[in-house]
């Protein structure tokens, strides 16, 4: 699979690299079902860091408007099934004609 992470995200100073990535990671594991299921304990490992540190880096895409997170419960109970994470699609505009820049300096798209 193929991970995208989107200039809105690349260039979001709220956000550590390491959310990005993960932002990527979740783009990747989305093709599938249109949502990630995977858990704190498959990012922890994948990234070699602790389950506490994956929830900052989720917490802080879902606050900027990233991503949304719902839990999933078996029904009639407080079991939890499943967490989804879904991306939160931003329009890119259609600046064909002008180039972006970043700190006072262009760049192509």
């Amino acid at each position: 699979y193929y991970a995208i992470i989107p200039a809105t995200v690349r260039y979001d100073e709220r956000l550590s690299a390491n959310s990005k990535l993960l932002y990527g990671e979740i783009t990747a594991l989305t093709n599938e079902k249109g949502y990630c299921w995977a858990g704190d304990t498959y990012f922890a490992d994948l990234y070699n860091v602790g389950k506490s540190t994956i929830q900052n880096w989720l917490r802080s895409l879902e606050q900027n408007g990233y991503i949304t997170r719902e839990v999933v419960y078996e029904e009639g109970t407080k079991k939890i099934i499943q967490r989804q994470i879904k991306l939160v699609v931003h329009p890119i505009p259609n600046n064909e004609h002008t180039l972006c820049q970043k700190n006072g300096i262009p760049y192509a798209k």
